[in-house]
């Protein structure tokens, strides 16, 4: 065999055994662990930037195995921080969240240096031998920090803003710049697409401002109370895997019961435009008695528990954002007064969105009741099949919904 022969032959078989992609999960020598879930958009994020980089990979899946999601929980318990996804583990460092390839990821890159400097390569090493640290939350280095191999929590890569010191910022602007941007979060998007669906049915605007105001009520004291203690406390991902497939049989059933609705009073329309005045007043006199009843607590607890989803679903994926800025409060020494008026700024940087949201719904409402009884007919078709879509992916793979 010539020479230029073997030189091909040996280029080829380097190419077969170096792990790629989707295989990266069983081979490589890097000691990175990956520590996700397919329904989580932050972990996809993180692996495709490790495949685009070329860095062997350990895929640990905490949904499906159980021995992942054993070590998931023992890291995260060892270092006291969030169960939430991605958590990224090399040689002695463990890395929470993905928030971009400027800012995580080169926090990957200054981890896998100082790799080299342990004998410590899997997650059970980790565990037994590596000390109790600080975890990096989804934030980079500095180029003078990276050098020396130290972690540089608070640089992020933020949306418009682009590539911040979070340490730069006055806290009450940081407060209320980080509050809203953490409010856009697309991991809980289907989420509000279900309760609006449910809104557009409420019967009446009052009823509908009511049921908005109570959700995004629920929704601001659950985040503050996350805020301060439970980003901790709880496990997000466990809790995840409980409340979406919940959410996806409310939506169900709240599909179900839409489409039940159309089917049975798809041809009222018809009879409304040709019954007389009497007629009509009567009609309107029983929906009316029907939207004046009082809400029952079931209600108000499927409001609540759709509020729940909501947090839960956003810290399972990424809790970068929060938790250094939960951080930077500490780092300040803030008296408890201090700390709750902070916090309450940025709780109400994060409702922002969802006052929007529901504010357009609740001023379609009022288009939507002026053009007539068609037009809430085909609501509840349209309502329906959405619901039940959204149900069923939510129950029988919610990685679908993955932005």
């Amino acid at each position: 065999m010539s020479y230029k022969s073997r030189g091909w032959l040996f280029a080829i078989i380097l190419l077969v055994s170096v792990p790629f992609g989707a295989n990266a999960s069983t081979t490589g020598d890097a000691g990175v662990y990956l520590f996700g879930r397919d329904d989580c958009g932050f972990c996809q994020q993180e692996k495709e930037w490790l495949e685009t980089e070329g860095i062997p990979y350990h895929y640990m899946n905490v949904a499906t195995d159980k021995e992942a999601a054993r070590l998931f929980k023992a890291i995260a318990e060892k270092h006291d921080t969030s169960k939430v996804t991605p958590l990224t583990v090399i040689g002695e460092q463990v890395i929470l969240g993905f928030n971009g390839p400027d800012t995580t990821g080169a926090s990957i890159k200054a981890a896998i240096l100082a790799a080299d400097e342990t004998d410590i390569r899997t997650p059970q090493e980790h565990l037994e031998r590596a000390p109790v640290q600080d975890v990096v939350v989804g934030g980079g280095c500095s180029e003078t920090e990276c050098d020396s191999g130290l972690s540089g929590t608070y640089l992020f890569d933020l949306p418009v803003l682009g590539l911040v010191d979070l340490k730069s910022f006055s806290l009450f602007s940081l407060s209320l710049i980080l509050g809203t941007i953490d409010g856009f979060n697309p991991c809980a998007m289907w989420v509000l697409i279900t309760f609006l669906v449910l809104l557009s049915q409420a019967g009446s605007r009052r009823k509908m401002v009511f049921l908005a105001g109570l959700f995004i009520l629920a929704e601001a004291i659950m985040y503050n109370l996350i805020l301060n203690v439970w980003y901790k406390t709880w496990d997000f991902v466990a809790l995840d895997q409980i409340v979406t497939p919940l959410v996806g049989l409310l939506a169900l059933g709240g599909g179900a019961f839409f489409l039940y609705r159309w089917h049975k009073n798809k041809n009222a329309a018809l009879v409304c435009d040709i019954s007389d005045i009497e007629q009509q007043s009567k009609t309107i006199g029983r929906f009316r008695a029907i939207v004046e009843q009082p809400l029952t607590l079931a209600t108000v607890a499927a409001i609540i528990t759709i509020a729940f989803s909501v947090n839960i679903i956003e810290f399972a994926c990424s809790i970068g954002i929060p938790q250094a800025y939960t951080k930077i409060l500490e780092l300040n020494m803030l008296s408890f007064l201090e700390r709750q008026g902070y916090i309450l700024v940025y709780t109400l940087g994060y409702m922002v969105d969802d006052v929007l949201v529901f504010g357009l719904a609740i001023w379609g409402y009022g288009k939507l009741e002026a053009h007539g009884h068609k037009y809430a007919q085909m609501s509840l078709l349209v309502g329906g099949v959405l619901m039940l879509l959204l149900g069923g992916l939510l129950v029988y793979d919610p990685s679908l919904l993955v932005l």
